[in-house]
């Protein structure tokens, strides 16, 4: 009998024995970020847990998940859990391996990352022009986390690393839905205006912004005609007019034209009727980039979910004058893709601009639920070579958009991808054509129904930061750039002859780096509607210690260049004032109203004496230089006050 028992208990003890059935698995993450792991067992008895710290224990971790928060470079390494039974008999994990990436820290406090709403498009701007980067997040979910019914959000940037949101006025307190956003100066004010697109009879709105942080919605009755959809708004000055026009992409109304509204300079949109612009399949971005380098800009419209007469993406060619012409199939880009989004940007550094394209149908309607996304290199004589190898171009997902920004500051830009599935992606550009996807940090690992995304440097130490709107009620996502070595240069250009917001100015850029001269190209531009681009031309300087030439290439045709421009700074570049003289010594100054100018004379371009100061009240003012008869000859220039 005694021998029977001591079996029944081995036999009880055997089977006691705790089993792991679910292994805590290995993760990668970003500075900041919280991280959890879990653990599981099988057994007939309680567990208790002690998880590990490279095999030494962690104190008072003994629960079935271990959570870590604000992770540092000090909790890379294994963490495994012993399991105990009630016996005392044990069980110990697999190890996992946390790799902390200090590239970007993330950030896990405040509404910005907190709240929990269906986000659609973001885009930064410094709203109140007080030097930092604010966020505005269009919201296109019908009901919140809470049930209440959704409306924008507006971060305003505290300049301390924080952001206080914006409960106050019209543009975050109207409904939507909002699936797009686009900012620019509309009445050259000199405060940034703001255009957003909603989905059904809301169209879109525009608000003005009153320069005291305050957007007033003007009345729709300013746009002739009024689209049922507004899905994708984008600003250009298409005309070289001087004032921004806005084209809107019409979704799915098929029958119906998208429609291209003309900036009337007094307050007004006027809707441009064009057969041309007829709405093919569900277009829900657009972006304006000069493609054929000729001074004006063209239009790109990608289309998605191809259900009627099925089409493929868009490009329509700017003659100069206005007219557009559809020059899609000999460019290359006319491919059907399901394409949700788009952005233009010199990958290669060659001078001209390159565009990728995010593909993916979230609903499977057409293609399947998962495509590659595509990047096309600009041959430079109005087509395309589509590139054909590289992981950016042969991952599968589905990538509802992207940006792109040079976020090590290396010379080279890179691309961040966001995609619905919670699979987001970051290409490294590795200057040779190819791209490497990064796989270590938060950025790549945190998943989320991704949407939108935006890069901006919130904190000005000259590296951009991530921001990526999330649907579906989850919190959204923002990364900032913890820096490293490499130098850097940002510009804002202010239009004084071209639109004040200076869309379509190209800024191009010469300097020696890693011992070899690199020209780099940025164009100012808004993005396509969903995930915004910065008005702010920034740029990556690796080890360059002087800038040779930095070239703006202004929309109203003046060249301005500066010469040995020293790095690491903020420069906010004025386009000179277009002078002419018109005789027996009077000046004609041509502005913006309310510009303020100091007039200066020289006799030989060296040395100049300030004649007065003025100041543009009504968008032409002339002036009459006394002295002017008593000099053989006299040169002028205006200085922006």
């Amino acid at each position: 009998m005694l021998l029977i028992a001591k079996f029944a208990l081995a036999a009880a003890d055997a089977v006691a024995q705790p089993t792991i059935t679910t292994q805590p698995k290995s993760q990668s993450a970003s500075l900041g970020a919280k991280v959890t792991f879990n653990v599981r067992a099988s057994g007939t008895s309680a567990f208790g847990y002690q998880w590990r710290y490279n095999d030494a224990a962690i104190p008072e971790a003994t629960g079935i998940s271990l959570v870590l928060t604000n992770i540092q470079l000090a909790n890379a390494g294994g963490y495994s859990a012993v399991v105990t039974d009630a016996l005392g008999s044990s069980a110990t994990s697999q190890p996992a391996i946390l790799d902390v990436d200090p590239t970007f820290t993330k950030i896990t406090t405040g509404a910005i990352v907190t709240d929990r709403e269906h986000s659609f498009a973001c885009a930064w701007e410094d709203y109140d022009r007080d030097g930092f980067l604010d966020l505005l997040v269009g919201n296109g979910g019908i009901l919140a986390a809470d049930g209440a019914a959704q409306k924008n959000s507006l971060y305003h940037n505290s300049r301390n690393g924080t952001f206080e949101k914006i409960t106050v006025g019209s543009l975050v307190n109207d409904l939507g839905p909002t699936l797009n956003l686009s900012w620019a100066d509309f009445d050259n004010d000199g405060n940034p205006d703001v255009f957003v697109g909603n989905e059904g009879t809301a169209s879109g709105w525009l608000y003005l912004n009153n320069g005291d942080s305050v957007f007033t919605r003007i009345s729709r009755t300013n746009f002739a005609p009024n689209p049922t959809q507004g899905y994708g708004g984008v600003w250009a000055d298409f005309n070289v007019d001087g004032w921004v026009d806005l084209f809107v992409a019409r979704g799915g109304t098929y029958g119906f034209n998208h429609v291209l509204y003309q900036n009337n300079g007094a307050g007004a949109l006027i809707g441009i009727t064009n057969s041309l612009f007829k709405v093919r399949d569900y277009g829900i971005s657009a972006a304006w980039s000069d493609y054929d380098s000729d001074g004006d800009l063209d239009l790109f419209v990608p289309n998605y979910r191809a259900q009627v007469n099925p089409a493929g993406n868009v490009l329509y060619r700017n003659d100069g004058r206005g007219i557009f012409a559809d020059v899609s199939r000999g460019s290359g880009l006319d491919e059907r893709l399901d394409t949700r989004g788009c952005a233009w940007a010199d990958f290669d550094n060659d001078g001209d601009l390159d565009v990728f394209v995010a593909n993916g149908d979230l609903y499977g309607n057409s293609f399947g639920p998962n495509q590659k996304s595509s990047l096309y290199r600009n041959n430079g004589n109005g087509a395309f070579t589509k590139i054909v190898e590289g992981a950016l171009v042969t991952d599968l997902g589905i990538a509802m958009g992207g940006a792109w920004g040079d976020y090590d500051n290396d010379g080279l830009v890179d691309l961040f991808v966001v995609d619905a599935t919670g699979n987001n992606r970051l290409y490294h550009n590795d200057g040779d054509g190819a791209f490497s996807r990064v796989t270590s940090g938060s950025l790549v690992n945190d998943g989320g129904q991704s949407q939108a995304c935006a890069w901006g440097d919130y904190d000005n130490d000259g590296f951009l930061d991530l921001f990526v709107a999330n649907q579906s009620n989850e919190p959204n996502f923002l990364y900032r750039n913890t820096g490293n070595s490499n130098a850097w240069i940002k510009i804002r250009c202010v239009g004084t002859v071209s639109n004040r917001s200076a869309i379509g100015a190209k800024v191009r850029l010469k300097a020696t780096l890693r011992g070899k001269p690199v020209e780099q190209l940025r164009e100012t531009s808004g993005g396509d509607g969903r995930s915004g681009q910065t008005l702010i031309a920034h740029f990556g300087l690796g080890d360059a210690t002087s800038i040779d030439t930095l070239r703006i290439e202004w929309p109203s045709g003046i060249v301005q260049e500066l010469r040995d421009v020293v790095p690491k700074q903020f420069l906010t570049v004025t386009e000179p004032a277009r002078l002419q003289a018109l005789g027996a010594g009077v000046l004609r100054i041509q502005s913006w109203k309310g510009m303020a100018f100091e007039v200066q004379a020289s006799t030989n371009l060296e040395q100049w004496s300030p004649l007065t100061t003025v100041t543009n009240l009504t968008g032409t003012l002339e002036f009459m230089d006394p002295n002017a008869a008593n000099h053989l000859q006299r040169y002028y220039r205006t200085v922006l006050r």
